[in-house]
């Protein structure tokens, strides 16, 4: 539940990495300054669950996407069931946590890292992980896109 009330303040005003903040602490469970892997996945999970439901609203899909929003390598379209987009949000972390991991990994040559501070996820994103999960920039209101009625 506490993940989920993190991911929400992807609707709230406010700055992109005070939102990454706050969630960060927020799961901090231990309150050490650091989040594991599997803290990490939560963390990402929080965001990229309101953002894929968002997306996926029936409303929203009846009405901008006349194309298939989800598909496979192959391009083929995939059922959007509840089944099927908890398991791309939960693969979809798992896969932004590795990527965060390694690239912390590559870039201080530790053979080995169990844990990540704020900051350590901040400098790899900053530096490299925009690319990789450029999805997150969306906690900036700013870059969203709103239709109104009229454009219809």
């Amino acid at each position: 539940a506490i993940e989920i009330a993190c991911g929400f303040t992807v609707l709230c005003s406010g700055k992109k990495s005070d939102k990454l903040e706050f969630a960060f602490d927020v799961l901090d469970k231990r309150k050490r300054g650091q989040l594991s892997r599997e803290d990490m996945a939560n963390y990402l999970k929080s965001f990229l669950t309101v953002l894929l439901n968002l997306s996926f609203t029936s409303s929203l899909n009846d009405d901008l996407h006349r194309e298939p929003i989800l598909t496979t390598i192959q391009g083929e379209p995939v059922d959007l069931s509840p089944r099927t987009i908890s398991r791309v949000i939960d693969s979809g972390a798992h896969w932004a946590t590795s990527m965060a991991f390694d690239g912390h990994i590559a870039r201080h040559g530790s053979s080995k890292c169990v844990s990540m501070s704020f900051d350590d996820f901040a400098e790899w994103y900053t530096t490299k992980g925009y690319s990789s999960i450029p999805w997150l920039e969306l906690l900036d209101l700013r870059k969203w896109v709103f239709t109104s009625d009229e454009a219809k």
